[in-house]
């Protein structure tokens, strides 16, 4: 197919697949957005006269018709279409002449590629959002279901102070919902409307760009048309950054499951679904899950790191290299999505061994404890804890779920907040719900007669 830039001759075959080989794949995952940006864009074509009306609703028509194409695997960018916009603009081309060749007029594929992308992730942003307060909402009931079942507390690895299995289930909770707060500051900055800024400096007609902006569902327009093209890498970073923080709370959560289940802890029971064997050891029973959970997330942080160099040195303007950043944004999103619908299943299945977990409760976990109540008996502290310190073999031991009760200060093991904990989901719970409607009517407003799902 012929380029939608070539004049006169062809690019090196050697230098085209060195530089898009992999776009292809890619823009296969673009198809629905770069329709949906070419509908808006050609409603406010024929709002300042470039199409006429007629012209504007067969191509909006042309266009629904390559999206239920692209659903049953009927349309797709090949090879040597280049990438989904060309794929588009032969497409309409062929089937309506003229009014096909008008479709670019007034953007260029810088603005719509980054058009595209911002469409792509703010759908999967919103799922993400959604399947993560999923697994907020399983830890919040873990953690109320077993809020008073004893722990041992580590530090540096060796067994510290009392704990509940509470403690631990709320404490991913809280860290979700930190990383939702990062994932919101995400969202924003991404639902800005790049459309319109063209290949980095506007063009020399009088487009409406909030009418492009309001039709796909975007809070606002990205105002400076040179800093809408070159925050593509940015924006994405960020979207990134915060994926990263997610898969961090993720790997925390896979490394203590896969500590804490092995036969010398012993404190979890993971059903035998969720494990793999051995070829050679007749007994192991493995949990690949979770191991696999740790390293992807080390994966989206390279992944992160990966745009954050390739955008670097950059000058203003629009540079090629941008095209590398697709990659690990997308990789990035794929592995979130992927983790968070397996530990929908997952989490739901663990089971605390309570017996185990209060025999693992010995008294060396309440020598601060003990050091507190001569605190209470008038003594100062560094003289309590040299007294401790120096009897250690005399401790004694505490009855464990009394203990965890003692702890009534905001987030100690007798006052986890869990109530509050609750109000806050619901909270960011009402706001990502509220953004998916205003984009689900928006876009099904545009497609009329298709329904957006």
């Amino acid at each position: 197919m012929k380029k939608l830039w070539e004049k006169n001759g062809s690019q090196n075959i050697t230098a085209e697949n060195y530089c898009f080989s992999r776009n292809t794949e890619l823009d296969n995952n673009l198809i629905f957005q770069d329709a949906l940006g070419s509908i808006a864009h050609a409603q406010m074509l024929s709002e300042i006269g470039i199409l006429t009306h007629d012209e504007f609703v067969k191509l909006k028509k042309c266009l629904l018709e390559i999206i239920q194409l692209a659903k049953s695997s009927k349309f797709s960018v090949e090879k040597n279409d280049e990438d989904v916009h060309t794929k588009i603009e032969q497409y309409l081309t062929e089937k309506l002449g003229e009014s096909g060749k008008k479709i670019h007029t007034g953007r260029s594929r810088n603005d719509q590629i980054l058009l595209d992308l911002r469409l792509y992730t703010k759908e999967k942003l919103l799922k993400i959002a959604t399947q993560t307060l999923c697994i907020i909402d399983t830890f919040i009931n873990f953690a109320q279901k077993y809020e008073f079942v004893p722990m041992p507390g580590y530090t540096h690895m060796q067994k510290a102070m009392p704990s509940s299995v509470g403690m631990w289930g709320s404490s991913f909770a809280e860290s979700l919902i930190d990383d939702l707060f990062f994932l919101k500051t995400a969202y924003e900055i991404n639902d800005q409307s790049p459309l319109g800024s063209g290949a980095a400096y506007g063009v020399t007609l009088p487009i409406d760009r909030e009418l492009t902006a309001k039709l796909l569902g975007f809070a606002k327009v990205q105002n400076n048309s040179l800093y809408a093209q070159v925050s593509r890498g940015k924006s994405h970073l960020i979207v990134a950054q915060a994926l990263s923080q997610i898969m961090l709370t993720f790997s925390r959560f896979a490394q203590d499951i896969l500590l804490f289940s092995t036969q010398e802890f012993d404190f979890f029971k993971i059903d035998s679904s969720f494990c793999t064997g051995s070829s050679i050891m007749p007994q192991k029973k493995n949990l690949d899950l979770a191991e696999m959970i740790r390293a992807r997330s080390f994966a989206v942080l390279s992944y992160s790191q990966m745009i954050a160099t390739i955008i670097s040195s950059l000058p203003s303007g629009y540079n090629a290299d941008f095209g590398e950043t697709k990659f690990p944004l997308m990789e990035s999103i794929n592995i979130t999505l992927s983790t968070i619908d397996v530990l929908n299943i997952f989490i739901p299945i663990i089971k605390p061994n309570e017996k185990k977990l209060i025999d693992a409760c010995t008294p060396e976990i309440y020598a601060t404890h003990q050091a507190y109540i001569l605190v209470k008996q008038g003594m100062p502290f560094r003289n309590a804890y040299k007294q401790v310190g120096q009897s250690l073999n005399q401790l004694k031991n505490f009855d464990p779920k009394k203990m965890l009760r003692i702890s009534k200060h905001v987030g100690g093991t007798g006052n986890l907040g869990i109530s509050n904990l609750k109000k806050i989901y619901v909270k960011n719970l009402n706001w990502w719900k509220l953004k998916q409607y205003k984009f689900t009517v928006a876009i099904s407003e545009l497609m009329k007669g298709q329904l957006y799902e």
